[in-house]
């Protein structure tokens, strides 16, 4: 499936990767799809793992402690402060997708095992498996981010999610040990015992001993309507979700419980599609996106007050308390991050 790629990632292998080097001041609204964050105290953008040990490296040398070190992949989940971040960013750019190889099935059907980076576009992995055939990870299709970050949030849509695909995930710590966690057959979910459920997996239970996930191993299967249905996902989601504008997609959790309306449905009940707070405003066509208006510098102060504005309507108008699955990263580590 690699073919039509083959020679431009071979190339791209034989190029020297850049030397690891630190950054100071790099603003983090060119980091952010939401386009907010001021500078960051240090930067490094890590494309291999001897570069994550390295920055691991560089921030002991500097008394970082490991709440002062925050890793990001596209910034497609995350607000950053206006004031930006008095620590140690890491850019994940482990951008590598590998075959590992192909088998025949039971049931005739072949089966193709590739490990990802963590630094590689998702939506490009679901897109390049679904054109070439391979069924499993259509819904990755049009989602922002990184493999790392589908990983650790257990991203999904359409009714699917990361974890039903996933076989294995390599992670490193934050003493810069790398191990790996398998995923059994059929674990994915609430009552598999696993860790992983609905926009949770377990990294997210092991704080401030994980450091980033390194990569992920996907198990997928040949499916001749794979395209169609990635190509229909992204037509519905052209339709349904504000693409154009700014936004960290959906930023509450969905209220888990037979019967329970979306965050989206809950928000809009609210009657606050189109309400704004500054630069900040509920997406008219979804209620879950909020988005930065066109206009204006973009205020982390105004998103947040936003957010908490749409908590307090929707707990007012449905007695429901919604929660976020976007990231609110604080300027120091200890000060409220949301």
């Amino acid at each position: 499936w690699l073919s039509r790629h083959g020679a431009i990632e071979a190339s791209m292998k034989a190029m020297a990767p850049p030397r690891f080097k630190v950054e100071r001041g790099v603003p983090l609204s060119g980091l952010s799809t939401f386009g907010i964050g001021g500078p960051a105290r240090y930067l490094a953008r890590c494309r291999t793992v001897s570069d994550l040990r390295l920055a691991l490296d560089f921030a002991r040398q500097q008394g970082l402690h490991q709440n002062k070190v925050f890793v990001i992949g596209k910034g497609s989940n995350v607000l950053f402060d206006d004031r930006g971040y008095d620590g140690l960013v890491i850019a994940n750019e482990l951008d590598f997708c590998d075959e590992i190889s192909v088998a025949s099935t039971s049931s005739n059907d072949e089966e193709l095992s590739l490990r990802a980076g963590s630094g590689y576009a998702f939506n490009t992995l679901g897109q390049r498996l679904s054109t070439a055939g391979w069924g499993g990870l259509e819904f990755a299709a049009g989602i922002p981010g990184t493999v790392g970050g589908a990983v650790f949030m257990n991203a999904g849509a359409n009714g699917f999610e990361t974890c039903e695909v996933l076989a294995c995930a390599e992670y490193m710590t934050s003493e810069g040990e790398l191990k790996s966690l398998d995923v059994r057959e059929g674990s994915c979910g609430d009552s598999g015992g696993s860790g992983f459920a609905y926009r949770t997996s377990p990294f997210q239970e092991m704080g401030g001993d994980l450091l980033a996930v390194v990569s992920a191993t996907f198990s997928v299967r040949s499916s001749p309507g794979a395209k169609a249905r990635a190509r229909e996902y992204m037509v519905r989601r052209g339709q349904t979700q504000p693409l154009r504008d700014r936004s960290a997609g959906c930023v509450f959790r969905n209220p888990v419980g037979e019967g329970m309306p979306s965050a989206g449905a809950l928000i809009d009940g609210a009657g606050l599609k189109g309400h704004s707070v500054g630069t900040a405003s509920v997406s008219p066509l979804h209620a879950n996106y909020l988005v930065c208006r066109e206009t204006g510098a973009h205020s982390a102060r105004d998103m947040r007050a936003l957010i908490e504005e749409v908590r307090a309507r929707v707990r007012e108008n449905a007695g429901v308390e919604l929660t976020t699955e976007l990231k609110i990263v604080p300027f120091q580590a200890g000060e409220d991050g949301g």
